[in-house]
């Protein structure tokens, strides 16, 4: 399973909460490929068993997600294309360009910070992606996760609905097993 989640902002809190359950859901080992290091550099190639590379690597597990930054990532077969974005410019033009160059993704991921704009702003930019996900930016939470190298699954609501909606909605998990699946990953830890 190779998912893309493209866009120009920080959603790395958000990748590796959702690689961490999907590694607990399929028992399986789950790695995350970056075009931007960033804040990755930090976490020395491994985060709570999760195996975080560049894309020079050759060898990839069954599932792979792409943290992707800047472009798409090249020579996928079958992926599920997820594009994310906040409400800074060089985001939403960021997305625009994907739009033009890549054919409409599953879910709109959409990282929402305090300002004047908000969903229905998204909705109205964006009328031709017709799910979306939400949830508010936690500068806290992609702090604390990079200086102590490991995901915490102890996290604000929206982070965890949202979390949840991406592994229903992209990763095929059953929603009758996303409240054990947390149970379970935050005592493995």
């Amino acid at each position: 399973m190779n998912i893309v989640v493209a866009g120009d902002c920080e959603k790395h809190d958000f990748i590796l909460a959702a690689a961490m359950l999907l590694k607990n859901y399929f028992n399986n080992e789950v790695m995350v490929i970056t075009d931007n290091n960033r804040h990755y550099q930090y976490l020395d190639g491994e985060a709570s068993g999760i195996t975080i590379t560049d894309s020079s690597v050759t060898e990839k597990p069954d599932i792979v997600l792409y943290d992707w930054h800047q472009g798409y990532p090249e020579g996928l077969v079958d992926e599920v294309t997820v594009f994310a974005t906040t409400y800074e410019r060089h985001a939403m033009e960021n997305v625009d360009t994907l739009l033009n160059q890549k054919h409409l993704p599953v879910v709109l991921l959409v990282i929402e910070e305090e300002c004047g704009l908000g969903l229905k702003y998204i909705d109205h930019y964006y009328p031709v992606i017709t799910s979306k996900i939400s949830y508010i930016s936690s500068p806290g939470r992609r702090i604390d996760w990079i200086h102590d190298g490991r995901v915490n699954l102890k996290v604000d609501k929206d982070f965890a609905e949202a979390v949840n909606d991406f592994l229903i909605e992209v990763c095929n998990v059953p929603k009758h097993e996303i409240k054990k699946l947390w149970q379970y990953a935050r005592k493995r830890g």
